[in-house]
């Protein structure tokens, strides 16, 4: 019912006032729904102070790069948020990190992420609500069970590898399936 648009145009007049100009000429379309621009400063600490207030954002690439990250960090890593790219039929899934090159090779990665945006891609362009489903309980366990990789800040939480955090939503997905 409400998109909030993200820009600096007061700044970057020409890029992010020809952002603007799009989206209003989008939203045209969509009287229903309503419309307004947030600063992308301005939407940093608005995401942490009142996340709830917001329905949909849309950004660039650069903004939505940077709030994604931050909401995810505020949830507890960038490796438990799943995200899809989506257009009207079809989606792309990546995990929200990206592919992390950095820790390439080094068992670290937490494997979340991943496999949350398989169940955000098997929703969307499959209609596969229970196989999603039984993706994100398996995690949701795996989580409550205390297993953590070294990306999610909980102190008194061990931490695991790739390979013991993906072993184990295994075991949960085999569970579910009996």
């Amino acid at each position: 019912r409400r998109v909030t648009a993200i820009h600096k145009a007061n700044v970057m007049k020409r890029s992010d006032g020809l952002f603007l100009e799009a989206v209003h000429t989008v939203a045209l379309d969509f009287p229903e729904v309503t419309l307004d621009d947030v600063l992308v400063d301005a939407m940093a600490a608005w995401l942490v102070r009142a996340p709830q207030r917001f329905d949909v954002i849309v950004a660039g690439n650069l903004y939505g790069d940077i709030l994604s990250d931050l909401a995810s960090e505020l949830s507890g890593s960038l490796g438990l948020a799943g995200s899809i790219m989506a257009g009207d039929t079809l989606c792309a899934a990546q995990a929200q990190h990206g592919s992390a090159p950095d820790i390439a090779g080094q068992d670290m990665a937490n494997p979340l992420a991943w496999l949350l945006s398989l169940a955000m891609a098997l929703r969307f362009s499959f209609g596969m609500e229970a196989e999603a489903a039984m993706i994100e309980t398996a995690a949701k366990n795996v989580l409550d069970g205390g297993l953590r990789t070294a990306d999610i800040m909980q102190p008194g939480k061990a931490k695991v590898s790739t390979t013991v955090m993906g072993e184990a939503i295994t075991r949960e997905l085999e569970k579910q399936a009996g």
